[in-house]
């Protein structure tokens, strides 16, 4: 068992919109925990049993979580969230206890840091005297997270006039950089590609199984067309990404591209709902999943290559209503559909040829001229 750490604090910051995630981050899943939770547990790991935790944005939704899984945590509410970052930190840094002499700051999203890091940086600060800030650094890159600040700074940044947030406070104070091997100072989650690339970090999947997928249907009670629709998808995509390996293409992921293809429309019946269907994805902690069903209406970029989101992409659009069927097909359709409404036509008519581009590329790179039955 660890010793308790009596002297330092942790002061965790979740009080942001997330508005690059798109969902709020503090209460993503790493792991079987949201990451609020994990970042608790990192602090509980190395003994440090002051915690505070600073809300913002939908604060009733993280105390909720924090009630039920952290009830010994202080959570201070920060009313100026609005104005980013910084003012979190003042709110945390108000809120410390008496007799601190340091105190970590950790954003809710940075909880991918390992305890022994933690602890490597504790045992800095006790060495050199707890009067400089202590920072992990990786090689030659940037400094991480966390900070492990000297309480007898805590005046001077709350008298900080914010400029550069918490980096230009922070350049104020005499710093000493520990060296770290530990990838997790330098990962965060502020983007759904970020957030993936911390889970697979930690060893977590980033999409969900096939009966994953089903469990996520039944549980939403998803309509039954929904669901055959997803199927049919899922296996003319696969079929199309094993004919591309079986003439020397790259290996792809299939896992990833089943469950978004089975997941794609699970938000058909609301507005917007490849968006709808990302941040549902994400919330269940399947970032690339999220990231594929997010663009499976609209690529965003130029077509130049087929990889799991171009199949995915193309083969929603050639099944419908249980077969296959030629794009200028759908493209007729679609004209009926929105012949009073120019601008949807556009939109739609963009679609089918990003999928055209996509079908031309299979046949010169990779021969596919026969699609797979469904």
């Amino acid at each position: 068992m660890r010793e308790v750490i009596k002297k330092v604090a942790m002061v965790i910051l979740a009080g942001g919109f997330s508005q690059r995630m798109g969902v709020l981050k503090p209460l993503l899943p790493v792991g079987v925990e949201p990451a609020v939770i994990r970042c608790v547990e990192l602090a509980n790991a190395v003994g440090i049993c002051n915690i505070v935790v600073v809300t913002g944005y939908r604060d009733e939704d993280i105390l909720k979580v924090l009630v039920t899984k952290a009830p010994d945590v202080r959570v201070v509410h920060n009313e100026c969230y609005s104005e980013g970052m910084f003012s979190s930190v003042l709110t945390g840094v108000s809120a410390l206890s008496d007799g601190i002499d340091g105190f970590f700051l950790l954003p809710a999203d940075c909880c991918a840091v390992s305890s022994d890091t933690f602890s490597v940086l504790i045992e800095a600060f006790n060495n050199a005297g707890k009067s400089v800030v202590i920072r992990p650094k990786m090689g030659e890159g940037s400094r991480g997270h966390p900070p492990l600040i000297p309480m007898k700074y805590a005046d001077d940044i709350l008298s900080y006039n914010g400029e550069d947030g918490l980096k230009g406070v922070l350049r104020n104070f005499p710093t000493v950089e520990v060296n770290s091997d530990d990838i997790g100072v330098n990962l965060d989650m502020d983007t759904p590609e970020d957030y993936a690339v911390l889970l697979e970090h930690l060893g977590l999947p980033t999409c969900p199984s096939k009966s994953r997928c089903m469990e996520i249907f039944a549980k939403l009670n998803t309509p039954e067309e929904i669901i055959i629709h997803g199927e049919q998808v899922a296996k003319l995509a696969l079929g199309i990404a094993e004919m591309m390996m079986d003439r020397g293409g790259e290996k792809l992921n299939l896992e990833l591209l089943e469950s978004a293809s089975l997941l794609h429309d699970i938000k058909r019946m609301e507005v917007d709902h490849a968006k709808r269907g990302m941040e549902l994805v994400l919330k269940k902690g399947y970032p690339k999943t999220a990231i594929l069903i997010g663009r499976h209406m609209d690529l965003g970029c130029v077509v130049t290559d087929v990889k799991e989101q171009e199949i995915l992409y193309v083969a929603d659009k050639l099944c419908r209503n249980g077969r296959i069927v030629s794009l200028e097909e759908t493209r007729k359709m679609l004209e009926k559909k929105f012949e009073s409404n120019s601008d949807a036509l556009k939109s739609a008519n963009k679609r089918i040829d990003d999928a055209s581009v996509i079908l031309s590329n299979l046949k010169q790179m990779y021969g596919v001229t026969k699609l797979p039955s469904i």
